[in-house]
């Protein structure tokens, strides 16, 4: 467990020319992605030179930051995130491209989905936990302490995608498709933040891989072995990429390949519910002992099953 992956700031003078080269590489790396996208001349050296004031200003203002609000502590679970983030957007660009699609609109795609879905996950377990926040609401706002229902996350980058599709005139059912892997491919990281950040913990386990948390933390109470269900998820994120990217190519309907990763999602968080504790794994009174996860992987595999063989019975592919 290491909720805080590094704590830095303030800097030693000698950090100052080491930011500034490694802004520099990041400025010559996204020129070149770019004059290789668009097939351009070599850029002239007035647009040189504005690229250089913009790294010593971007450099600048960096090291003020970090200078004047040190120590500044980066938490494992963002981090693993923006991992899990550029994952997703590889694999988009991979396969995306056969289909038109650049590094610019997977990645303008990657942060409409990761905002809508952190502040669709944020919500949801907000509103299932409020008697939690009711005394100190500012609390919301703290993200990278844990707290967030996966399934609200789903239901809000859906919506968003949806509207990114009709503003970019793109088909919603091809851009589901391609995403579906991605999705599972940058959860199989976020799950080891979760890991590292020590929320979405299990139940007690003396199996050998079993995982003791520190104590004063909440996976620590009891002083007991757990069962790791973070890395759990993580590896049976994995299994389903490695499932839906090899059934990508035959998908004869377009959409289907999503309602695949729901129903598949459906029951590995079914399943790995039955080994989780803390306030993941409430129970959901009226259907008593199926925790609320349960339930809405219940329904959400049960409509992405049906869905899928409604859908599976035209005998045309749909449009791309």
């Amino acid at each position: 467990m290491r909720p805080v992956l590094v704590e830095t700031g303030p800097w030693p003078w000698w950090a100052y020319p080491i930011i500034v080269l490694i802004l520099a590489l990041v400025a010559v790396l996204v020129q070149w992605l770019e004059s290789r996208r668009t097939a351009s001349q070599p850029l002239a050296a007035t647009n040189w030179m504005l690229s250089a004031v913009f790294v010593l200003a971007g450099a600048g203002l960096v090291i003020f930051a970090v200078n004047k609000l040190a120590p500044i502590y980066v938490h494992s679970y963002g981090v693993m995130l923006l991992i899990g983030l550029a994952a997703g957007v590889w694999w988009l660009t991979r396969t995306g491209r056969v289909h038109g699609f650049n590094l610019e609109d997977w990645i303008d795609f990657a942060l409409v989905i990761l905002l809508s879905g952190v502040v669709g996950a944020r919500l949801l377990y907000v509103l299932l936990h409020l008697p939690e926040y009711g005394s100190a609401p500012a609390t919301i706002l703290y993200v990278w302490q844990g707290g967030l229902a996966y399934h609200g996350g789903v239901a809000a980058a859906i919506i968003a995608g949806y509207v990114f599709a009709r503003a970019r005139n793109i088909s919603f059912p091809l851009l589901t498709d391609l995403s579906a892997p991605a999705l599972s491919l940058g959860y199989a990281f976020a799950r080891i933040g979760c890991f590292l950040n020590g929320c979405c913990y299990g139940t007690e386990s003396h199996l050998p891989w079993a995982v003791t948390f520190p104590s004063g933390t909440e996976a620590g109470a009891g002083g007991f072995s757990r069962h790791p269900t973070q890395l759990y998820a993580s590896v049976a994120s994995l299994i389903i990429f490695v499932i839906l990217a090899r059934l990508q190519p035959r998908i004869k309907v377009r959409g289907n390949l999503f309602l695949g990763y729901l129903l598949l999602y459906s029951i590995y968080r079914f399943t790995v519910e039955f080994f989780r504790r803390g306030a993941s794994a409430n129970v959901f009174a009226p259907l008593a002992p199926l925790t609320e996860a349960q339930t809405a992987s219940i329904i959400i595999g049960v409509i992405a099953l049906v869905w899928i063989l409604v859908r599976s019975r035209r005998i045309e592919p749909e449009g791309e």
